[in-house]
């Protein structure tokens, strides 16, 4: 077998960009079942900041700076998501992003990188569910008594308006908690955005508009 000559430059080139992506991928895992505060722009390191930087001015472009409620999704090593409830003329939308590639990851411009979008109506008292449901836990935002380190899961991060815009995140929640519960109804507006037809009015089941009022009365 014959070995190639490998480029001493091009090696260090790539593996530093392995280490950087791994060193953004780690996070802080809770060990409490709440929300976390988030993070001011002062807490990041420049290579976080530049990305989430990018997320907005990307992923969330055209959407409302001030939505009644956001659910944003950044994977480790895969591509980003967002979805939001926004108020147009008196009628709510959500509103779904979605990009093709991992901002992160990809070595394009992010600009060139397709962003798939929908948008669909949605009744003002099942907007008020998710809501209340995100008040109630961006509310009860605490740090965690115990901190471990992950590199491989998903950081979610709810917003809400109530009186300003109000954000807590959580990593990669565990099956069975409250916060694990949290993230799967997030995951259900976005199967709402996904599954109701353009020009059709998105309606939550009886089903899911208990279990958003149950998560609700337990986060309270």
């Amino acid at each position: 077998m014959v070995l190639k000559h490998i480029n001493p430059h091009k090696f260090t080139k790539s593996w530093l960009l392995l280490v950087v992506g791994m060193l953004l991928s780690f996070s802080v895992c809770a060990q409490n079942d709440h929300l976390e505060p988030v993070e001011s722009i002062f807490d990041h390191y420049n290579l976080r900041f530049k990305y989430y930087s990018k997320i907005r001015t990307v992923l969330m472009d055209g959407m409302s700076p001030y939505p009644e409620v956001r659910f944003l999704v950044v994977p480790s090593f895969s591509a980003e998501k967002v979805v939001s409830i926004e108020v147009e003329d008196g009628n709510y939308y959500i509103i779904y992003h979605e990009m093709e590639e991992s901002i992160w990851y990809t070595k394009k411009n992010p600009k060139q990188i397709k962003v798939r979008k929908k948008k669909v109506e949605i009744t003002k008292s099942d907007m008020l569910l998710f809501q209340e449901l995100f008040k109630q836990a961006i509310r009860n935002r605490k740090y965690p008594d115990e901190e471990f380190w992950g590199s491989d899961g998903t950081n979610f991060y709810f917003s809400v308006a109530d009186k300003r815009l109000k954000t807590g995140t959580v990593w990669s929640p565990s099956w069975g908690t409250k916060m694990r519960r949290l993230v799967e109804i997030g995951n259900m507006l976005i199967r709402l955005a996904k599954d109701t037809d353009s020009g059709e009015l998105a309606s939550l089941s009886v089903k899911q508009k208990e279990e958003i009022m149950l998560l609700s009365a337990e986060i309270e």
